[in-house]
């Protein structure tokens, strides 16, 4: 494949989007839902592995997974423009520099948007409007777009400093857990501020979202909420739970926390409610990666089964196997595993800091705050009404939002004005 395939418009419905994604956030969800409804004109990205032979080579094995998560065949290879060769030869370089964490982070922040300033001038067409892209590596793309006269689109991936602030105040209550968290730095966010300054429009996915941006100044005529797009597994269509008459010793309540162990997700608050009923017929699971030192060993005397690293396919056994999700996080942007545990029918405990898929508590319930009380109180209503557990499982229909109700979200966003206006000559 060669290092760039050059977009080219198709069928048009109104004026035509270019978008800028490094990685494969979504499954290239905004790409291809905008060609869905067709103005896509081209997805510029880092990697893009159709099949043949260099798809063979690197996508082999469980190390190759995301690899080959980096290629979706609805987008047509016309309309992909990727810099393979040299998204690969840098990550070689990077990892030959001995460069992780934070460190490789900023490095790729600063390399991959002057690839995407460069790209945007031999892309964008005469029919072209919009550029999108995600926030934090989209400053000097915004600036581009805005001297030829194009509406830029931030895809806002969470809630912001605001999210920062709660997750420091949460590392302070709690400090038995040893975390590396570290908040994002004055110079970064200030780079995120004028991203959001140049954005025509912000598409956020959630209302606490909305909530968290407008609280740290961004302007909310600019934010336009567009949930998350899911398609439930084959395997989860027509599922059907059954519920026992009473939760006993020998058939507990299987309570799953799946997702990141980390106090931003309320790791620590479920950890104080799973010791206080340890007396009762419940116990938890723990899916997923952590950042807290001896994790296992603030479990104490809770009924706790810690899972690390698990396939997809593990990931739907837990969810087959449980009886009530837990996602009692402080703040997340959307909650994609709110969706991946509504699939299978099982009700959900989420706070008020994410995206609501419960239909106000009609399929699950709502935390106000994320305490461990709060936690107690409710597990303690379900171990005591199972029935009401029960009738909430069967009240969960499927997820109604696709690829054609996201493009057309974006496509009836207006055209924001930019001066100076020089818009490109060729098509």
């Amino acid at each position: 494949m060669s290092d760039e395939i050059q977009g080219t418009a198709g069928t048009r419905s109104g004026p035509g989007w270019c978008c800028f994604q490094s990685g494969h956030r979504e499954r290239y969800g905004i790409p291809r839902a905008l060609n869905r409804v067709g103005v896509l004109d081209a997805l510029v990205t880092d990697l893009w592995l159709p099949p043949g032979p260099l798809r063979w080579l690197l996508a082999r094995g469980r190390a190759g997974r995301r690899m080959r998560d980096r290629y979706q065949a609805d987008i047509p290879l016309s309309k992909v423009s990727a810099f393979t060769g040299r998204t690969l030869a840098w990550e070689l370089a990077a990892r030959l520099r001995g460069l992780g964490g934070d460190a490789r982070v900023a490095a790729r922040n600063a390399w991959w948007p002057h690839l995407a300033v460069r790209a945007l001038k031999t892309t964008a067409s005469s029919h072209t409007g919009y550029v999108f892209a995600y926030c934090y590596e989209s400053r000097d793309l915004f600036h581009e777009a805005r001297r030829l006269g194009l509406t830029p689109v931030l895809g806002q991936i969470d809630p912001g400093p605001v999210e920062d602030r709660k997750v420091a105040e949460i590392v302070r209550r709690w400090p038995q857990y040893r975390t590396p968290f570290q908040p994002g730095t004055e110079a970064y966010y200030a780079r995120w501020r004028e991203e959001c300054r140049l954005a025509g429009h912000i598409v956020v996915n959630s209302e606490w979202s909305r909530t968290a941006l407008a609280e740290d100044g961004v302007d909310p005529e600019k934010i336009a909420v567009c949930p998350l797009v899911y398609t439930p597994p084959e395997a989860a269509l027509g599922w059907r739970r059954s519920y026992p008459g009473a939760f006993t010793a020998e058939r507990p309540l299987k309570v799953l926390f799946l997702g990141q162990c980390i106090l931003r997700k309320g790791i620590a608050e479920t950890i104080g409610a799973a010791q206080a009923l340890a007396g009762r017929p419940v116990e938890f699971t723990f899916v997923g990666n952590t950042d807290i030192e001896n994790f296992k060993g603030h479990f104490g005397r809770g009924r706790i089964r810690y899972v690390t690293r698990v396939s997809r396919e593990e990931c739907d056994a837990h969810y087959r196997d449980a009886d009530v999700f837990l996602f009692p996080t402080h703040s997340d942007g959307f909650g994609l595993t709110q969706l991946e545990a509504r699939a299978w029918k099982l009700p959900i405990v989420a706070s008020r800091f994410c995206a609501d898929v419960t239909g106000n508590g009609k399929t699950g319930w709502r935390l106000e705050e994320v305490s461990v009380a709060s936690l107690i109180q409710v597990i303690g209503h379900i171990l005591d009404n199972p029935a009401d557990l029960a009738r909430r499982s069967s009240a969960i229909v499927p997820w109604h939002f696709g690829l054609e109700q996201l493009g057309g979200q974006l496509r009836s966003l207006p055209p924001v004005a930019s001066s100076p206006s020089q818009r490109p000559a060729r098509d």
